[in-house]
């Protein structure tokens, strides 16, 4: 993240409203002034990964390295290393994990950082920001797709950019290690693609909104799927969600609002043709708003960014010519702000029939959008009030064959999502509500050399905001904000017209935080966590964690 003051911060998700935040936030920016000198290590209640029980081999990348200045001559970042994979733990493999541990304390910002191998990046992460005694803290993140870049030595690099000086102390140390689980009956080796390619990482700005890089792709190339990490980040498009539209920031010049309105999409392109899109999720590190909030339980997906998937394979058809290909990345809208843009990295899985050199195969319709359709309805009252709703929808269609040595397989990939975001201002800033939600649902069905067969995947992101400040006679600044984000995703696998598969997951979030300067002075927060996922997989599970001022007060889990 951006060095910057929790009051700039703010300003910048609002607006208008840094004139009362300035106050309240700046006073209250270090973390011990919060909960004391120290509160819980970070803790979720979502689901852990599922382990195999088979003999395994851990790989230690990176020990207890220490992150202080990213920006230095030279920088302590990336940190790099080569990744040996365990010959006493020989692929295929069931399963890999990378695992991290990380420490901190003192005083410090939220900070992103990624993990590569090869140059694939294959995590994106943030830190959470520490008390003065310090917290410590684990992600653990399957990688077992990228197995096909484990076949040897390998590159592997950390980049965490940090800052430290004379008030922002705080010093992240972290390890990294994989960990190879091999393959059993009851655990066989993982499906895989035979290749990762990756475009390199991007950048996207307002000025430059687009980004390419030319691949080649194997001649027998029977099936592609591309997956996109990305995070908005900068004053504005970290809280992109929030945006106002340009009509009103032009309307009330003197509020400083973000412009370009709460919607985002990237588009992923193949020689310069929309192949789909992602509509990223919106992300709330542990400063984000208000660092109580996320005090110990950090922002859903926080830790653990999305990498969002397109299956390209419809395309195939147009890519196993022997010659190079242009896949291209694009944000819809950016802000002209310092350090805004939307920066990531586009990976792509490539599976090839093994039992041919060569397929062909044709695109035999498409009907994919440039860009989703958008519209804004928006009344402005004047004196720094008004509300508007926005709203984007995209139906896309794209099918396509491949002659391969097992028939002609046709797989037909359809998206249609909604979004919608509906935002009431009044009071220059001070009292904001705001209720954003994405319904996305993608098809995938094929058919030849077997039987049709349909995976369905729907997703529902909620996010509620309600943000409150008074003032009284006296001069004390009253800061409330509630949330309610949500995560929902149901997957459903058929062959015909028999489901064979189900998997589910209900992930809701609600963070409080409450401050008072003043005569008196007041600092607390609490969150409720709800977790479940099911499937016909494996048992059930279901986790409820509560919160209050750093500390959980209940945490229940049921399994079965």
């Amino acid at each position: 993240m951006e060095l910057r003051s929790l009051a700039h911060r703010a300003s910048r998700i609002l607006g208008a409203a840094a004139l009362a935040l300035t106050a309240a936030l700046a006073g209250a920016a270090p973390a011990h002034a919060d909960f004391g000198t120290d509160y819980h290590d970070p803790l979720t209640a979502a689901k852990p990964l599922t382990r195999p029980d088979t003999r395994s081999c851990t790989v230690e990348v990176m020990y207890d390295q220490p992150f202080r200045n990213g920006y230095g001559n030279p920088a302590d970042t990336p940190y790099n290393a080569t990744l040996t994979p365990p010959a006493a733990c020989a692929g295929p493999w069931s399963m890999v994990v990378l695992d991290l541990h990380g420490a901190v304390a003192g005083r410090q910002f939220d900070r992103l950082f990624s993990a590569r191998i090869g140059g694939v990046e294959v995590l994106l992460s943030s830190t959470p920001e520490p008390s003065k005694d310090g917290i410590e803290w684990r992600v653990e993140h399957d990688v077992t797709r990228y197995a096909p870049l484990l076949g040897g030595p390998q590159p592997f690099s950390f980049d965490l950019a940090n800052v430290v000086d004379d008030t922002y102390t705080g010093v992240f140390t972290v390890s990294a290690s994989l960990t190879f689980y091999t393959a059993s009956a009851r655990w066989p080796a993982a499906r895989t693609a035979d290749r990762v390619l990756t475009t390199g990482a991007f950048g996207l700005t307002q000025a430059a909104p687009a980004s390419s890089a030319e691949l080649s792709f194997p001649a027998n190339l029977e099936r592609l799927t591309a997956e996109v990490y990305a995070r908005g980040g900068g004053a504005c498009e970290e809280f992109a969600y929030a945006s106002a539209p340009d009509a009103f920031v032009a309307g009330n010049p003197g509020l400083g609002l973000c412009g370009k309105g709460p919607f985002r999409e990237l588009t992923l392109s193949i020689d310069g043709r929309t192949a789909g899109a992602v509509w990223p999720y919106p992300v709330i590190y542990t400063g984000g708003w208000d660092p109580l909030l996320w005090r110990p339980t950090p922002g859903i997906f926080a830790f653990d960014l999305p990498a969002y998937t397109l299956d390209l394979t419809p395309y195939v058809g147009l890519l196993v010519d022997g010659r190079p290909h242009t896949v291209g990345i694009a944000v819809n809208e950016a802000e002209k702000q310092s350090n805004d843009l939307w920066s990531g990295q586009v990976n792509l899985f490539a599976t090839v029939d093994r039992g041919s050199a060569r397929t062909s195969g044709a695109l035999t319709d498409r009907a994919v959008a440039d860009h989703a359709a958008v519209t804004t309805a928006l009344a402005d009252h004047g004196a720094g009030s008004g509300d508007w709703q926005v709203t984007a929808a995209r139906h896309d269609l794209a099918r396509g064959w491949v002659q391969t040595s097992h028939g002609r397989i046709t797989t037909e990939v359809r998206a249609d999502l909604a979004f919608g975001s509906g935002q009431q201002l009044r009071d220059s800033g001070n009292d904001l509500t705001l209720h954003n939600t994405a319904d996305l649902t993608r098809t995938v069905a094929t058919w030849g050399g077997g039987p049709h067969r349909t995976t369905t995947t729907h997703e529902s992101e909620p996010l509620d905001v309600r943000y409150l400040v008074t003032h009284d006679a006296a001069g004390s600044t009253d800061q409330r904000t509630t949330m309610d984000l949500g995560y929902h995703r149901d997957t459903t696998e058929a062959t015909g017209a028999h489901v064979t598969a189900r998997s589910t997951v209900d992930h809701v979030l609600r963070p409080t935080a409450h401050r008072v300067d003043g005569a008196a002075t007041v600092r607390s927060g609490g969150s409720y966590e709800d977790y479940r996922a099911g499937g016909s997989d494996g048992p059930s599970y279901h986790r409820t964690i509560t919160t209050l001022d750093g500390w959980p007060t209940s945490d229940n889990l049921t399994q079965g």
